[in-house]
């Protein structure tokens, strides 16, 4: 078993193994979990045989990141336990905020254990401690709390789909093009998950450690989220969370060419790289007005927003752009994939 710690006491240590005898002794420990009806199925051989515990169990969906869900979840921990108790989150991207948030404010905190079941969850929500609910937008209410520990398990890969695995390694690319873009290539041909899984961790954790608050550094992270929340709330568009990062990456490095010198030739072998991960995803994104509308709600907007933009490859900055400014590069990129895909089908 592969132990990751981080320097800082407030953050909490990854434990990364394809051992699921720990998973149970972890789960019957702790008195109620929470997860959702596509983990609680595809995972019940494992369930059925924790002891001693109480289910809080959702459909699954963005749709329930909402505070109705909050109410219930905290109607039933008053009724029935106090501050001594601990949570255990198994699930994806939206059960980790979920009970991130909940295990923050409950109590003024109490609390939680982490096992990530997607790829997408265990190299990215799941660590940092950063939680939120949706309200009017995505993730406009939330905090940062992190769990005793994570459990990640690579022999998940397993278990996911085709889509949930493209998702989390949209996200690894994120962070490879962030840190060493030929550590993922060398990566990609001799395919080790473990050391994938490891390496992400570390790039990850090695950001939020110099920056946990995000003050600096760790907004970086935030590389291709930006325009990627933008696509995933406009309801014509259902492209997942990952797929939304790679375009909005694309789009990074579209507005990245206009304000630094960027090697082509680089940035061509980034977007063969999509193309080897078969991630045929330009294509789908829809525009409306109903975007932009998500544009200027978005959290991280005021009159000019701190963009992350690539310097060169593996080396990105925060840059100030003026709303009005964004908008229009926006329509422009879609003009290009319009213009682009149009051209395609005339010469065929």
């Amino acid at each position: 078993m592969k132990i990751i710690k981080f320097k800082k006491k407030s953050l909490c240590s990854l434990y990364i193994t394809n051992d699921y005898k720990k998973f149970i002794k972890i789960s019957n420990k702790l008195k109620i979990i929470i997860t959702d009806y596509n983990v609680y199925i595809n995972f019940y051989n494992l369930i059925k045989e924790i002891k001693n515990y109480k289910f809080i169990i959702f459909p699954c969906g963005e749709n329930f990141k909402n505070i109705n869900t909050l109410k219930i979840i905290w109607k039933f921990l008053i009724k029935f336990f106090n501050k001594n108790i601990s949570l255990l989150s198994i699930g994806g991207g939206v059960i980790n905020d979920i009970v991130g948030f909940i295990c923050s404010v409950y109590l003024r905190g109490i609390n939680f254990i982490e096992i990530p079941t997607t790829l997408l969850c265990q190299i990215d929500s799941s660590i940092g401690g950063k939680n939120a609910i949706n309200f009017f937008s995505k993730n406009t209410i939330g905090t940062i709390k992190n769990p005793i520990f994570i459990y990640l398990n690579y022999s998940i890969i397993f278990y996911m789909n085709k889509n949930d695995l493209k998702d989390g390694f949209a996200e690894i690319i994120k962070y490879f093009l962030l840190n060493n873009l030929k550590f993922l290539f060398y990566l990609y041909k001799i395919f080790n998950f473990k050391k994938i899984l490891i390496r992400s961790c570390y790039i990850k954790i090695k950001i939020i450690s110099q920056d946990y608050s995000e003050k600096s550094i760790r907004s970086v992270l935030n590389l291709g989220h930006t325009y990627a929340h933008c696509i995933e709330n406009n309801k014509i568009n259902k492209i997942s969370h990952g797929k939304s990062v790679l375009i909005g990456i694309i789009f990074s490095l579209f507005v990245s060419t206009l304000y630094y010198k960027i090697d082509l030739f680089k940035i061509f072998k980034i977007l063969n790289l999509f193309l080897i991960f078969k991630f045929k995803i330009i294509n789908k994104i829809k525009f409306s007005d109903e975007m932009i509308k998500k544009i200027i709600l978005d959290k991280k907007f005021n009159k000019k927003i701190n963009f992350i933009l690539f310097k060169k490859i593996s080396c990105c900055t925060k840059k100030i752009i003026k709303k009005k400014n964004l908008l229009l590069l926006i329509i422009f990129f879609y003009e290009i994939k319009i213009n682009n895909k149009m051209a395609n089908k005339s010469s065929k």
